[in-house]
């Protein structure tokens, strides 16, 4: 019996320190076939001599000048062929036996769409450093907490939901994943309640405080584009406006953290005004110290740590 091929793509941009660990753990699962695609998106470290190492193993690779990572992502998902489909970026890792785990599921309900699973922190010395569980999918939960319930490098759907969905928005920095999953019908997908890849935690990773800023502004994205356009979907629309209220408060904390008060104080004031019920301890005490100078926030940034 022939098995369905598994297209997986890679967007790799100056990630030598993790990039072989992460070729690795897709090309040494145990399911066949998985037709495995790379994007280097204009690496200037030893990126590209690592890939070379690989390149027999690979479906196929590419070097494209520096696009971002979504335009990395939708190029590498032009070439896939499989009638399964996922990506992994080039500092995550798949676990052993996880395209099998989620193929099997797949293959089980020809209904689902979608399946995901949770994932294992990492540090940059590769260690495990905690766990990430996934929450079940709420269509309506995710957009008015403006909260993504499924853990990207644990996942993978079926390619008629790509041609349904896809390409991922390029406009996106952090939220583009949330956006596609968010459009996928509830009842078609499912989560698998077990660690199916690692999560990497470093310096330079875009869900860490050296990236707080441009995280605060993709938030605000998320609050002025998807969720105040008819593309959200329609069952989550009657609570569009406290999502965009969640998404600002959630920007203001990123904007503080990151130590730029004035967008923290836009955005906290921007937020409690879409959804004055937000006005807890947590979002009002934010919007206060966003007006104490930097000094001051940095000490007190400093004791709570």
């Amino acid at each position: 019996m022939t098995r369905p091929l598994v297209s997986i793509v890679t967007p790799s941009y100056n990630q030598a320190a993790f990039l072989e660990e992460t070729l690795l753990s897709v090309l040494e699962q145990d399911y066949e076939p998985i037709e495995y695609l790379l994007v280097d998106d204009g690496s200037t470290d030893s990126s590209p001599e690592i890939v070379e190492r690989y390149a027999d193993r690979l479906a196929w690779w590419t070097r494209q000048e520096n696009a971002g990572q979504v335009a990395a992502l939708n190029r590498g998902f032009e070439r896939a062929t499989g009638e399964y489909m996922g990506y992994l970026n080039s500092d995550d890792t798949l676990l052993p036996g996880a395209v099998s785990r989620m193929v099997a599921e797949l293959e089980r309900d020809p209904e689902l769409l979608l399946v995901y699973g949770d994932a294992l922190y990492t540090d940059e010395e590769s260690r495990y450093t905690g766990y990430l569980a996934s929450r079940e999918f709420d269509l309506v939960e995710m957009v008015r907490t403006a909260e993504n319930h499924v853990v990207q490098p644990s996942t993978l759907w079926r390619r008629q939901a790509w041609e349904r969905y896809g390409p991922l928005n390029e406009d996106g920095w952090y939220f583009f994943d949330f956006e596609f999953f968010v459009r996928f019908p509830s009842e078609r997908v499912r989560r698998i309640p077990e660690p199916l890849s690692t999560y990497r935690i470093h310096s330079e990773a875009k869900s860490t405080g050296a990236a707080a800023s441009r995280l605060a502004q993709d938030h605000a994205w998320l609050a002025d584009t998807f969720f105040a356009s008819d593309r959200l979907p329609a069952a989550a629309r009657p609570v569009a406006r406290e999502g965009r209220s969640s998404a600002y408060l959630l920007g203001a904390e990123f904007a503080y953290e990151g130590l730029d008060l004035g967008r923290a104080r836009r955005y906290a004031l921007r937020g409690l005004g879409l959804h004055p019920r937000h006005a807890s301890p947590r979002w009002l005490s934010l919007a206060a110290k966003s007006f104490l100078p930097r000094p001051v926030v940095r000490t007190l940034r400093a004791r709570r740590r």
